[in-house]
Protein backbone atom coordinates (compact mmCIF):
# COMPACT_ATOMS: atom_id res chain seq x y z
CA UNK A 1 0.00 0.00 0.00
CA UNK A 2 1.23 3.27 -1.30
CA UNK A 3 1.90 5.80 1.81
CA UNK A 4 0.16 9.51 1.38
CA UNK A 5 2.39 12.45 -0.05
CA UNK A 6 1.84 14.03 3.83
CA UNK A 7 3.61 11.02 6.20
CA UNK A 8 6.75 10.66 3.87
CA UNK A 9 7.14 14.91 4.14
CA UNK A 10 6.65 14.71 8.02
CA UNK A 11 9.00 12.14 7.68
CA UNK A 12 11.85 13.91 5.58
CA UNK A 13 11.39 17.25 7.87
CA UNK A 14 11.74 14.66 10.86
CA UNK A 15 14.89 13.51 9.43
CA UNK A 16 16.42 16.66 8.54
CA UNK A 17 16.01 18.14 12.48
CA UNK A 18 17.94 14.97 13.48
CA UNK A 19 20.67 15.86 11.08
CA UNK A 20 20.49 19.48 12.38
CA UNK A 21 20.78 18.68 16.21
CA UNK A 22 23.33 15.58 16.15
CA UNK A 23 25.66 17.94 13.96
CA UNK A 24 28.24 17.93 16.61
CA UNK A 25 28.55 18.75 20.60
CA UNK A 26 27.97 22.31 21.11
CA UNK A 27 29.56 22.25 24.95
CA UNK A 28 32.47 20.10 23.84
CA UNK A 29 36.21 20.82 25.94
CA UNK A 30 39.18 19.81 24.33
CA UNK A 31 42.26 18.05 26.27
CA UNK A 32 44.44 20.62 25.94
CA UNK A 33 41.97 23.41 27.44
CA UNK A 34 41.57 20.83 30.73
CA UNK A 35 43.92 20.74 33.87
CA UNK A 36 43.67 17.01 35.22
CA UNK A 37 44.11 16.38 38.61
CA UNK A 38 44.19 12.12 39.57
CA UNK A 39 44.67 13.29 43.15
CA UNK A 40 43.80 15.28 46.03
CA UNK A 41 45.55 15.89 49.62
CA UNK A 42 43.62 17.88 52.39
CA UNK A 43 45.08 19.03 55.43
CA UNK A 44 44.35 22.08 58.14
CA UNK A 45 45.72 24.76 58.01
CA UNK A 46 47.41 26.68 61.14
CA UNK A 47 44.20 28.71 61.16
CA UNK A 48 41.85 25.78 60.87
CA UNK A 49 41.04 26.28 57.20
CA UNK A 50 41.39 23.28 54.30
CA UNK A 51 44.48 23.25 52.58
CA UNK A 52 43.77 21.30 49.28
CA UNK A 53 46.57 20.03 47.43
CA UNK A 54 45.75 18.94 43.74
CA UNK A 55 48.27 16.78 42.09
CA UNK A 56 48.20 17.59 38.15
CA UNK A 57 48.61 15.30 35.36
CA UNK A 58 50.97 16.94 32.33
CA UNK A 59 49.69 14.87 29.19
CA UNK A 60 52.78 16.05 26.98
CA UNK A 61 54.99 14.09 29.61
CA UNK A 62 53.35 10.74 29.29
CA UNK A 63 54.59 9.53 26.01
CA UNK A 64 57.85 7.64 25.67
CA UNK A 65 58.93 4.04 25.72
CA UNK A 66 59.29 4.68 29.16
CA UNK A 67 56.37 6.36 30.56
CA UNK A 68 58.21 9.27 30.32
CA UNK A 69 58.89 12.25 27.12
CA UNK A 70 62.74 11.83 27.88
CA UNK A 71 64.66 10.14 25.73
CA UNK A 72 66.11 6.74 26.56
CA UNK A 73 62.80 5.94 28.03
CA UNK A 74 63.23 8.70 31.12
CA UNK A 75 61.05 11.51 31.33
CA UNK A 76 62.58 14.64 30.76
CA UNK A 77 60.56 16.33 32.97
CA UNK A 78 58.04 15.48 35.90
CA UNK A 79 54.63 14.05 34.25
CA UNK A 80 52.76 16.02 37.28
CA UNK A 81 52.95 18.46 39.34
CA UNK A 82 51.16 20.14 42.43
CA UNK A 83 49.67 23.23 43.49
CA UNK A 84 47.80 24.14 46.47
CA UNK A 85 45.09 26.74 47.71
CA UNK A 86 43.63 27.22 51.45
CA UNK A 87 39.81 27.97 51.65
CA UNK A 88 37.35 27.41 54.08
CA UNK A 89 35.49 25.15 52.46
CA UNK A 90 36.23 22.20 49.73
CA UNK A 91 34.40 24.10 46.95
CA UNK A 92 36.06 27.38 47.80
CA UNK A 93 39.43 26.43 48.06
CA UNK A 94 38.84 24.28 44.13
CA UNK A 95 37.69 27.81 43.39
CA UNK A 96 41.55 29.06 44.35
CA UNK A 97 43.13 26.65 42.92
CA UNK A 98 41.26 27.34 39.56
CA UNK A 99 42.53 31.16 39.83
CA UNK A 100 45.83 29.56 39.83
CA UNK A 101 45.21 27.65 36.61
CA UNK A 102 45.28 28.88 32.81
CA UNK A 103 42.63 26.02 32.17
CA UNK A 104 39.99 24.84 33.89
CA UNK A 105 40.36 22.24 36.78
CA UNK A 106 38.98 19.13 35.78
CA UNK A 107 38.01 16.29 38.73
CA UNK A 108 36.47 13.57 37.35
CA UNK A 109 39.56 11.78 36.81
CA UNK A 110 40.35 12.28 40.64
CA UNK A 111 41.15 8.26 41.62
CA UNK A 112 42.73 8.87 45.49
CA UNK A 113 41.65 11.29 48.76
CA UNK A 114 44.61 11.61 51.26
CA UNK A 115 43.82 12.86 54.24
CA UNK A 116 46.05 14.24 56.83
CA UNK A 117 46.09 13.32 60.62
CA UNK A 118 45.22 17.02 62.43
CA UNK A 119 42.15 17.21 59.75
CA UNK A 120 41.31 13.79 60.37
CA UNK A 121 41.10 14.65 63.95
CA UNK A 122 39.47 17.70 63.64
CA UNK A 123 36.60 16.07 62.16
CA UNK A 124 36.06 14.95 58.46
CA UNK A 125 32.26 14.82 58.15
CA UNK A 126 31.70 18.62 56.70
CA UNK A 127 34.62 17.62 54.52
CA UNK A 128 32.55 14.09 52.86
CA UNK A 129 29.29 16.62 52.60
CA UNK A 130 31.22 18.33 50.14
CA UNK A 131 32.33 15.45 48.74
CA UNK A 132 29.28 13.60 47.94
CA UNK A 133 27.79 16.87 46.52
CA UNK A 134 30.35 18.29 44.31
CA UNK A 135 28.86 16.71 41.12
CA UNK A 136 32.38 16.45 39.20
CA UNK A 137 33.96 14.17 41.92
CA UNK A 138 33.26 10.68 41.77
CA UNK A 139 31.93 8.83 45.51
CA UNK A 140 34.04 5.78 44.28
CA UNK A 141 37.13 7.89 45.00
CA UNK A 142 39.49 5.74 47.19
CA UNK A 143 40.40 7.49 50.69
CA UNK A 144 43.55 6.89 53.05
CA UNK A 145 44.68 8.69 55.68
CA UNK A 146 48.61 9.45 56.43
CA UNK A 147 50.02 10.20 60.03
CA UNK A 148 51.58 13.72 59.34
CA UNK A 149 50.88 16.27 56.15
CA UNK A 150 48.47 14.36 53.18
CA UNK A 151 50.55 16.84 50.64
CA UNK A 152 53.37 15.13 51.28
CA UNK A 153 52.43 12.25 49.35
CA UNK A 154 51.78 13.95 46.05
CA UNK A 155 55.40 14.72 46.05
CA UNK A 156 56.99 11.29 45.68
CA UNK A 157 58.38 9.55 42.31
CA UNK A 158 57.57 5.98 42.02
CA UNK A 159 59.69 3.65 40.77
CA UNK A 160 56.57 2.46 39.15
CA UNK A 161 54.97 4.38 36.80
CA UNK A 162 54.57 7.28 36.02
CA UNK A 163 52.07 9.33 38.71
CA UNK A 164 52.21 8.59 42.58
CA UNK A 165 48.25 8.59 42.22
CA UNK A 166 48.29 5.18 40.20
CA UNK A 167 51.05 3.82 42.18
CA UNK A 168 49.07 4.67 45.50
CA UNK A 169 45.96 2.83 44.22
CA UNK A 170 47.86 0.03 42.87
CA UNK A 171 49.10 -0.61 46.15
CA UNK A 172 45.72 0.07 47.86
CA UNK A 173 43.88 -2.84 46.09
CA UNK A 174 47.18 -5.34 46.89
CA UNK A 175 44.75 -6.04 49.74
CA UNK A 176 47.19 -5.90 52.63
CA UNK A 177 44.49 -4.02 54.66
CA UNK A 178 40.71 -3.59 53.41
CA UNK A 179 40.15 -0.29 51.72
CA UNK A 180 38.03 2.72 51.92
CA UNK A 181 35.74 4.74 49.49
CA UNK A 182 34.40 7.98 49.69
CA UNK A 183 30.86 6.49 49.56
CA UNK A 184 31.63 3.37 51.82
CA UNK A 185 33.23 5.97 54.57
CA UNK A 186 29.73 8.28 54.17
CA UNK A 187 27.18 5.23 54.88
CA UNK A 188 29.94 4.49 58.42
CA UNK A 189 29.46 8.20 59.30
CA UNK A 190 25.64 8.31 58.68
CA UNK A 191 25.10 4.79 60.41
CA UNK A 192 24.63 5.10 64.31
CA UNK A 193 26.31 1.30 64.42
CA UNK A 194 29.34 1.29 62.46
CA UNK A 195 32.41 3.77 62.70
CA UNK A 196 34.35 4.70 59.76
CA UNK A 197 38.17 3.46 59.45
CA UNK A 198 40.39 4.53 56.76
CA UNK A 199 43.72 2.76 55.94
CA UNK A 200 46.46 4.06 57.02
CA UNK A 201 49.68 5.35 54.25
CA UNK A 202 53.04 6.48 54.81
CA UNK A 203 56.28 6.94 52.93
CA UNK A 204 58.79 4.34 52.73
CA UNK A 205 63.00 5.33 52.20
CA UNK A 206 64.03 3.09 49.13
CA UNK A 207 67.70 3.17 48.13
CA UNK A 208 69.34 3.26 44.55
CA UNK A 209 72.04 3.83 42.67
CA UNK A 210 72.17 7.15 40.60
CA UNK A 211 73.14 6.18 36.68
CA UNK A 212 76.75 7.02 36.35
CA UNK A 213 77.87 6.93 39.69
CA UNK A 214 77.82 4.53 42.62
CA UNK A 215 76.45 6.76 45.08
CA UNK A 216 73.05 5.52 46.39
CA UNK A 217 70.27 8.43 45.85
CA UNK A 218 67.32 8.33 49.08
CA UNK A 219 64.04 8.26 47.04
CA UNK A 220 60.65 7.40 49.09
CA UNK A 221 57.93 4.94 48.28
CA UNK A 222 54.38 4.74 49.33
CA UNK A 223 53.80 2.05 52.69
CA UNK A 224 51.05 0.67 54.21
CA UNK A 225 51.46 0.62 57.75
CA UNK A 226 47.34 -0.14 58.95
CA UNK A 227 44.58 1.46 59.33
CA UNK A 228 43.21 5.16 61.32
CA UNK A 229 40.09 4.57 63.62
CA UNK A 230 37.72 6.65 63.66
CA UNK A 231 35.07 7.65 66.52
CA UNK A 232 32.23 9.15 64.67
CA UNK A 233 33.92 11.91 62.08
CA UNK A 234 37.33 12.22 64.40
CA UNK A 235 40.53 10.35 64.01
CA UNK A 236 41.34 8.48 67.60
CA UNK A 237 44.28 6.62 66.69
CA UNK A 238 46.13 4.44 64.52
CA UNK A 239 46.01 0.35 64.26
CA UNK A 240 49.51 -1.53 62.84
CA UNK A 241 49.46 -3.72 59.88
CA UNK A 242 49.78 -6.80 61.59
CA UNK A 243 47.01 -6.39 64.36
CA UNK A 244 44.84 -4.87 61.38
CA UNK A 245 45.55 -8.23 59.57
CA UNK A 246 42.50 -9.41 61.47
CA UNK A 247 40.01 -7.14 60.48
CA UNK A 248 38.93 -8.54 57.37
CA UNK A 249 37.46 -11.24 59.12
CA UNK A 250 35.35 -9.92 60.87
CA UNK A 251 34.28 -7.52 58.13
CA UNK A 252 33.55 -10.59 56.11
CA UNK A 253 35.83 -9.55 53.12
CA UNK A 254 39.10 -12.38 53.71
CA UNK A 255 41.88 -12.32 50.98
CA UNK A 256 44.49 -14.17 50.26
CA UNK A 257 47.74 -13.84 52.88
CA UNK A 258 50.31 -15.33 54.34
CA UNK A 259 51.30 -15.64 58.39
CA UNK A 260 53.73 -17.03 60.17
CA UNK A 261 53.37 -19.00 63.64
CA UNK A 262 56.00 -20.12 65.91
CA UNK A 263 56.55 -23.82 66.33
CA UNK A 264 55.92 -25.31 68.97
CA UNK A 265 52.78 -22.90 69.42
CA UNK A 266 53.27 -20.45 72.05
CA UNK A 267 52.55 -22.08 75.55
CA UNK A 268 53.17 -25.19 74.79
CA UNK A 269 56.83 -26.39 76.54
CA UNK A 270 59.95 -26.89 74.24
CA UNK A 271 60.69 -30.56 75.97
CA UNK A 272 57.60 -31.83 73.46
CA UNK A 273 60.09 -31.16 70.74
CA UNK A 274 62.74 -33.69 70.60
CA UNK A 275 66.50 -31.93 69.96
CA UNK A 276 67.42 -32.56 66.29
CA UNK A 277 70.69 -34.60 66.09
CA UNK A 278 73.70 -33.46 64.51
CA UNK A 279 76.98 -34.21 62.89
CA UNK A 280 80.64 -33.69 64.60
CA UNK A 281 81.10 -30.63 62.25
CA UNK A 282 77.48 -29.10 62.70
CA UNK A 283 77.75 -29.94 66.59
CA UNK A 284 81.34 -28.24 66.12
CA UNK A 285 79.61 -25.11 65.22
CA UNK A 286 76.92 -25.20 67.44
CA UNK A 287 79.55 -25.27 70.86
CA UNK A 288 80.55 -21.91 69.12
CA UNK A 289 77.06 -20.14 68.91
CA UNK A 290 76.54 -17.50 71.45
CA UNK A 291 75.08 -18.87 74.86
CA UNK A 292 71.35 -19.56 75.14
CA UNK A 293 70.89 -19.55 71.14
CA UNK A 294 68.68 -22.67 69.68
CA UNK A 295 69.99 -25.62 68.92
CA UNK A 296 69.96 -27.11 65.52
CA UNK A 297 69.34 -26.37 61.91
CA UNK A 298 69.20 -22.89 61.22
CA UNK A 299 70.27 -21.87 65.03
CA UNK A 300 72.08 -18.58 63.77
CA UNK A 301 68.33 -16.81 62.90
CA UNK A 302 66.57 -14.73 65.47
CA UNK A 303 63.45 -17.53 65.35
CA UNK A 304 64.34 -20.36 63.00
CA UNK A 305 61.25 -22.48 63.81
CA UNK A 306 58.90 -20.45 62.08
CA UNK A 307 56.02 -22.22 59.74
CA UNK A 308 54.24 -19.57 57.02
CA UNK A 309 51.13 -20.80 55.51
CA UNK A 310 49.21 -19.26 52.88
CA UNK A 311 45.74 -18.72 52.75
CA UNK A 312 44.04 -20.45 49.86
CA UNK A 313 40.47 -19.59 50.55
CA UNK A 314 38.55 -18.61 53.65
CA UNK A 315 35.47 -16.87 55.12
CA UNK A 316 33.72 -16.01 58.03
CA UNK A 317 30.67 -15.52 59.26
CA UNK A 318 29.59 -12.77 61.70
CA UNK A 319 26.16 -13.20 64.19
CA UNK A 320 24.80 -11.61 67.16
CA UNK A 321 23.07 -13.99 69.47
CA UNK A 322 21.18 -13.99 72.65
CA UNK A 323 22.88 -16.25 75.26
CA UNK A 324 21.40 -16.40 79.06
CA UNK A 325 19.85 -13.22 78.52
CA UNK A 326 23.83 -11.51 77.48
CA UNK A 327 23.77 -10.04 73.80
CA UNK A 328 27.20 -11.98 72.12
CA UNK A 329 28.99 -11.43 68.62
CA UNK A 330 29.17 -15.02 67.41
CA UNK A 331 32.27 -15.08 64.90
CA UNK A 332 33.07 -18.26 63.36
CA UNK A 333 36.27 -18.20 60.66
CA UNK A 334 36.97 -21.08 58.24
CA UNK A 335 40.09 -21.16 56.08
CA UNK A 336 42.00 -23.44 53.80
CA UNK A 337 46.27 -23.03 53.61
CA UNK A 338 48.75 -24.00 51.92
CA UNK A 339 52.20 -24.74 53.70
CA UNK A 340 54.47 -22.42 52.61
CA UNK A 341 57.77 -22.47 54.58
CA UNK A 342 58.45 -25.68 57.02
CA UNK A 343 61.62 -23.88 59.17
CA UNK A 344 60.69 -25.73 62.03
CA UNK A 345 61.39 -28.99 60.61
CA UNK A 346 58.41 -30.74 60.70
CA UNK A 347 57.67 -34.12 58.94
CA UNK A 348 54.64 -32.77 57.12
CA UNK A 349 54.03 -36.29 55.29
CA UNK A 350 53.35 -37.75 58.67
CA UNK A 351 50.02 -37.86 59.41
CA UNK A 352 49.94 -37.12 62.62
CA UNK A 353 51.51 -33.60 62.13
CA UNK A 354 48.67 -31.87 60.29
CA UNK A 355 46.17 -31.97 63.06
CA UNK A 356 48.60 -30.01 65.42
CA UNK A 357 49.12 -27.92 63.13
CA UNK A 358 45.77 -27.24 62.15
CA UNK A 359 44.96 -26.76 65.66
CA UNK A 360 48.35 -24.40 65.57
CA UNK A 361 46.67 -22.22 63.10
CA UNK A 362 43.12 -22.30 63.78
CA UNK A 363 44.57 -20.52 67.84
CA UNK A 364 46.78 -18.07 65.69
CA UNK A 365 43.94 -16.97 63.71
CA UNK A 366 41.46 -16.64 66.62
CA UNK A 367 44.25 -14.53 68.52
CA UNK A 368 44.71 -11.76 65.35
CA UNK A 369 41.29 -11.40 65.56
CA UNK A 370 41.03 -11.55 69.12
CA UNK A 371 43.68 -8.61 69.08
CA UNK A 372 41.82 -6.33 66.77
CA UNK A 373 38.66 -6.86 68.63
CA UNK A 374 40.89 -5.90 71.51
CA UNK A 375 42.23 -2.53 70.34
CA UNK A 376 38.53 -1.22 69.03
CA UNK A 377 37.24 -2.30 72.21
CA UNK A 378 39.38 -1.38 75.16
CA UNK A 379 41.26 1.52 73.70
CA UNK A 380 39.48 2.82 70.70
CA UNK A 381 35.95 2.15 71.70
CA UNK A 382 35.19 2.18 68.22
CA UNK A 383 33.22 -0.17 66.13
CA UNK A 384 35.31 -0.31 62.81
CA UNK A 385 33.46 -3.83 62.21
CA UNK A 386 29.47 -2.42 62.09
CA UNK A 387 28.38 -4.49 65.01
CA UNK A 388 25.95 -2.11 65.69
CA UNK A 389 24.18 -1.98 62.41
CA UNK A 390 24.21 -6.24 62.88
CA UNK A 391 22.44 -5.85 66.24
CA UNK A 392 20.00 -3.33 64.32
CA UNK A 393 18.98 -5.72 61.90
CA UNK A 394 19.02 -9.27 63.84
CA UNK A 395 17.90 -7.81 67.25
CA UNK A 396 16.00 -4.27 66.62
CA UNK A 397 13.96 -4.16 70.14
CA UNK A 398 17.59 -4.84 71.59
CA UNK A 399 19.43 -2.04 69.37
CA UNK A 400 16.32 0.37 70.26
CA UNK A 401 17.20 -0.19 74.15
CA UNK A 402 21.00 0.56 73.84
CA UNK A 403 21.85 2.61 70.34
CA UNK A 404 22.05 5.97 72.24
CA UNK A 405 24.92 4.72 74.40
CA UNK A 406 26.56 2.09 71.73
CA UNK A 407 29.61 3.03 72.06
CA UNK A 408 29.80 2.37 75.88
CA UNK A 409 27.89 -0.71 75.35
CA UNK A 410 30.46 -1.68 72.18
CA UNK A 411 33.54 -1.40 74.85
CA UNK A 412 31.84 -4.66 76.87
CA UNK A 413 30.12 -6.49 74.56
CA UNK A 414 31.14 -10.02 74.46
CA UNK A 415 32.84 -11.38 71.30
CA UNK A 416 33.27 -15.55 70.60
CA UNK A 417 35.41 -15.97 68.71
CA UNK A 418 36.39 -19.65 66.77
CA UNK A 419 38.48 -20.50 63.90
CA UNK A 420 38.94 -23.64 61.82
CA UNK A 421 41.54 -23.87 59.74
CA UNK A 422 42.08 -26.88 57.59
CA UNK A 423 45.84 -27.65 55.62
CA UNK A 424 44.85 -28.21 51.89
CA UNK A 425 48.57 -28.57 51.08
CA UNK A 426 52.33 -29.25 51.99
CA UNK A 427 53.73 -26.92 49.05
CA UNK A 428 55.98 -28.87 46.50
CA UNK A 429 57.24 -31.20 49.30
CA UNK A 430 56.48 -32.97 52.00
CA UNK A 431 59.75 -33.79 54.24
CA UNK A 432 62.20 -30.52 54.47
CA UNK A 433 64.16 -31.13 51.74
CA UNK A 434 67.32 -29.60 53.25
CA UNK A 435 66.85 -32.25 56.32
CA UNK A 436 67.95 -35.69 56.94
CA UNK A 437 65.70 -38.38 58.62
CA UNK A 438 67.45 -37.66 61.85
CA UNK A 439 67.03 -34.02 61.85
CA UNK A 440 63.25 -33.94 61.60
CA UNK A 441 61.18 -32.50 64.14
CA UNK A 442 58.65 -35.63 65.42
Amino acid sequence: MKRPPLARTVECLALICLMLVAGGCFDKIELNELAVADAIAIDLSEDGRLRVSAQLIIPGELGGPGGGGGQGGGPSREAFYMIQATGETLPEAFSLLQSKLPRRLFTSHVRVVILGEELARAGIAPLFDSLSRMRELRITMDVVITPGEAADLLTVRPRFGTLPATALSDLLYQNIVPTRTVRQVILALAALGADPFLPAVTLAQRQESTQGSGAAAPEQEYEIVGIGVFQGDRLVGFVPRETARGLPWLLQSVQRVTTTIQWPPEGESVDQVAPSPLSPSEREIQDDAPVGSPKGPGAGLARPNQISPILIRGDATVKSVIQDGELVISVRARAEDDIQTNQAGLDLADPTVIPALEKAFSTSLEHRIRSMVKLAQETYQADVFGFGELIHREHPKVWREIRENWHAVFSQLKIDVQADIKVRRTGLTGRPASLREEQLTR
